[in-house]
């Protein structure tokens, strides 16, 4: 998106081509290396404090993975289970969020939200529109020199699921799982387009800093969140982690828009698109983590269930 980006005309659609022909142009100057150093690299990508977003990210994840059930406590943050560290590395409780395929929309060039998914997960699809993301996310996959280092984000999931695994045995397994890095479009009402390889429909989806963020308007943002959950089966869920109140972000020279939202404005979305929400809770940015790469207030975590029928 852009701050320039033209209004849509007089009794066009939101989300209409121009819309998107401005959101698309905008990402055109999107930097993933200066994406990951602004929010994945310190202060915010510093993982020690408890208290932090990225902690706090990944407990959500981790929680809702392993249990299906992550209540907050009253600072904020999700209990934690029970380290066994007897069990082995691959085992796993099944939870209820579990099956076999799951996909990433708009995985950008991150995989911290994968993490523990891949435990859970033996067949994940990631997606993103750009293809420099595609080509950062295939750094990692494939071991390659210059590839963002995650290791610490693989440490602490580690820690924080206590199962005893390593955290080389975390990113060795998250690679072999991940089967293919595809382009997608969450405006198109076929988001991967016709002839695609993913096995549709995917037991679960997960969602991180997309949907917000690529549309113009709130309409579109509906409209987007439709058109992924086509790609969900019946009874599946979607894991969707966004921004609360942000306006704009920056990525190098790319300066891009972002729409605005509440908690409240996000659960109606995953109510009109179908879901059943299980689970929303949200975290306030503090003073320390307003750096000057954005404006966000906070960050939202939902965990959904699509309804039968649907």
């Amino acid at each position: 998106m852009s701050a320039a980006a033209p209004s849509p005309a007089a009794g066009a659609a939101p989300d209409a081509a121009p819309g998107r022909e401005a959101v698309a142009s905008a990402y055109q100057h999107f930097e993933p290396r200066a994406y990951l150093r602004n929010n994945y690299a310190p202060p915010r990508g510093d993982l020690s404090s408890p208290d932090g977003v990225g902690p706090w990210k990944l407990r959500c994840l981790a929680q809702t993975f392993a249990t299906g059930v992550a209540r907050e406590s009253q600072r904020g943050s999700v209990p934690l289970p029970r380290p066994v560290s007897a069990r082995s590395s691959q085992d796993s409780d099944p939870g209820e969020v579990s099956g076999r395929t799951l996909m990433d929309i708009g995985s950008g060039p991150t995989i911290y939200q994968l993490l523990s998914a891949c435990t859970h997960f033996e067949d994940i699809t990631m997606t993103d529109f750009l293809e420099v993301n595609r080509q950062e996310l295939g750094l990692w996959l494939r071991e390659e020199p210059g590839a963002f280092d995650w290791s610490m984000y693989s440490q602490h999931v580690c820690l924080i699921e206590g199962k005893g695994e390593s955290w080389r045995e975390k990113e060795r397994q998250l690679r072999a799982r991940v089967k293919r890095v595809l382009h997608i479009d969450v405006h198109q009402p076929q988001p991967l387009g016709a002839g695609n390889l993913a096995p549709l429909p995917v037991d679960a989806l997960v969602s991180a800093f997309c949907l917000e963020a690529v549309s113009p308007d709130l309409p579109s943002f509906q409209r987007a969140l439709d058109h992924i959950t086509t790609l969900l089966r019946p009874g599946g869920h979607l894991l969707l982690i966004g921004a609360l109140e942000e306006s704009w972000y920056l990525a190098g020279e790319a300066r891009l828009v972002v729409v605005p939202m509440c908690k409240e404005e996000v659960m109606e979305a995953l109510v009109r698109s179908g879901y059943e929400v299980r689970d929303l809770r949200t975290y306030i940015m503090p003073a320390c983590l307003q750096t000057g790469v954005d404006d966000v207030k906070g960050i939202f975590f939902a965990w959904a269930q699509k309804k039968e029928g649907v």
